[in-house]
């Protein structure tokens, strides 16, 4: 299997992926995989299993669109907008946020995972006050 399989892999499967197909991590992710986030880090495959469970509790809709994918050796480097709706935030309603996975395959299969996006733009800018308080500071750090 080439690079450019493994790379089409990943994205047809982040992009399928929902609550009752979980199953497919195990076709992307080793064993021993180590998936690290600016909320998570989690080792091996049956924790990542476990948290990606998780947060398809809630999760009404997700999706990734690629902008640009680098790749060296064993090595790849995502750069995508991805597109949720979770009932939990923003009433329900769409929320995008740009970032970038760094991967490391062994194997055939993806070791290590970093995910780079800023927290606020996903998460802590669409709840109630705290939202308001991030954009407040945001403005003033700019004036």
């Amino acid at each position: 299997m080439s690079s450019t399989q493994h790379i089409d892999d990943f994205l047809t499967m982040y992009n399928k992926l929902d609550r009752a197909n979980l199953s497919l991590l195990a076709n992307i992710y080793h064993q021993d995989v180590v998936f690290i986030d600016p909320l998570h880090r989690i080792d091996g495959l049956s924790a990542l299993t476990k948290y990606f469970s998780n947060l398809y509790e809630n999760l009404d809709a997700g999706r990734f669109e690629m902008k640009k994918v680098l790749q060296q050796d064993n090595t790849v480097s995502l750069y995508w907008t991805m597109y949720f709706s979770h009932s939990k935030i923003k009433a329900g309603k769409e929320v995008s946020f740009d970032g970038n996975s760094y991967l490391e395959y062994q194997d055939g299969k993806v070791i290590f995972h970093r995910d780079y996006f800023n927290a606020a733009d996903m998460l802590y800018q669409h709840i109630p006050v705290l939202g308001g308080l991030i954009n407040l500071v945001k403005k003033r750090a700019t004036a």
